[in-house]
């Protein structure tokens, strides 16, 4: 059971690291040196995983999320 659980959990988080053009290898390197994007964007791909999202909502809801954390940060008056 613990087997298929981790299988179908790697297959979720390699369909969605692909489908948004990241290289998987590259990707769990900078996870595990703690990446700020790479920590943020794997901690939104658990999570939808947990909900029962599938790989192509997930996807969906990421782009999303993404744009609006990356505009909310960029458009942002200086200081």
């Amino acid at each position: 059971m613990q087997t298929n659980f981790e299988c179908n959990k790697h297959q979720f988080i390699a369909d969605i690291l692909l489908a948004l053009h990241h290289q998987i290898d590259q990707f769990m390197y900078n996870l595990v040196y703690c990446y700020p994007y790479e920590m943020i964007l794997y901690q939104w791909i658990n999570k939808l995983y947990f909900k029962g999202a599938s790989s192509d909502q997930a996807t969906q809801l990421i782009y999303k999320a993404r744009n609006i954390f990356l505009l909310k940060r960029t458009c942002s008056p200086e200081p």
